[in-house]
């Protein structure tokens, strides 16, 4: 196996998740220029990550959210810090499209500090880093399918821990008897644009523990900011 295979191959694995791809769903094209030296690793990710293959399968199938949790992922090696960070990048998604998202993970200086032009990403955030909070660990861990696991199988790991500022698995606790909807939890969160007559309005929302996700979800597909998530 050449070089140049072996990078094409890491590229397929880090940048798909473990995806099993047919030759027809390949990137042919950018596996040639890279091949013939007119791309760099930089822009064979790039150009993997802009294909019909991957946003059918992280955006077709799994929406904003989670594409973007999965773009975190595979073009920077690790979760996302924030809500606030998952926001932008959805808003980004929405204002300025697709190709804009992907090039804001792959040229921005970040992914030039870690990776290079010539390296292929890895999962940088599954080990501790100087510097790096044990939030940024536990979620990266969290999100951590395992060699053999595939990302597009399964829904937002890091939902709720990102919307309430908390671990993974460290949010609320099932209720007691009475089953898990027997709890509400009340939303706090303020809109992104003007609301009337008023600049930015707070808002709340209230759900039941099996539908909280889904909430958060919507508040932040919105733009919105969480502020608090109480028991009520």
């Amino acid at each position: 196996m050449t070089d140049t295979t072996a990078v094409i191959r890491a590229a397929y694995r880090q940048v798909f998740g473990n995806a099993h791809l047919m030759d027809e769903e390949r990137s042919a094209s950018a596996e040639s220029l890279y091949v013939n030296g007119d791309l760099t690793v930089q822009g064979l990710v790039t150009a993997l990550a802009q294909s019909d293959t991957y946003r059918r399968l992280f955006l077709e199938k799994n929406g904003p959210y989670r594409f973007v949790e999965l773009n975190f992922k595979h073009l920077l090696g690790r979760a996302p810090h924030s809500q606030a960070e998952v926001s932008e990048h959805v808003q980004r998604l929405a204002n300025e499209g697709y190709e804009a998202e992907i090039n804001s993970y792959t040229f921005s200086d970040e992914y030039i500090g870690a990776f290079g032009l010539e390296h292929v990403p890895s999962m940088r955030g599954a080990s501790t880093q100087v510097g790096q909070s044990n939030l940024s660990y536990t979620r990266s861990v969290a999100m951590d399918s395992g060699f053999a696991g595939f990302d597009g199988s399964g829904q937002s790991r890091l939902t709720m821990s990102l919307g309430t500022a908390s671990a993974p698995g460290a949010g609320p606790k099932l209720p007691g008897p009475g089953g898990r909807d027997s709890k509400r939890y009340t939303i706090t969160w303020t809109t992104a644009a003007p609301v009337g007559v008023r600049r930015r309005s707070v808002q709340t929302s209230t759900a039941p523990y099996s539908s909280l996700g889904m909430a958060i979800q919507g508040i932040q597909r919105r733009g919105g900011r969480i502020l608090s998530m109480t028991k009520t």
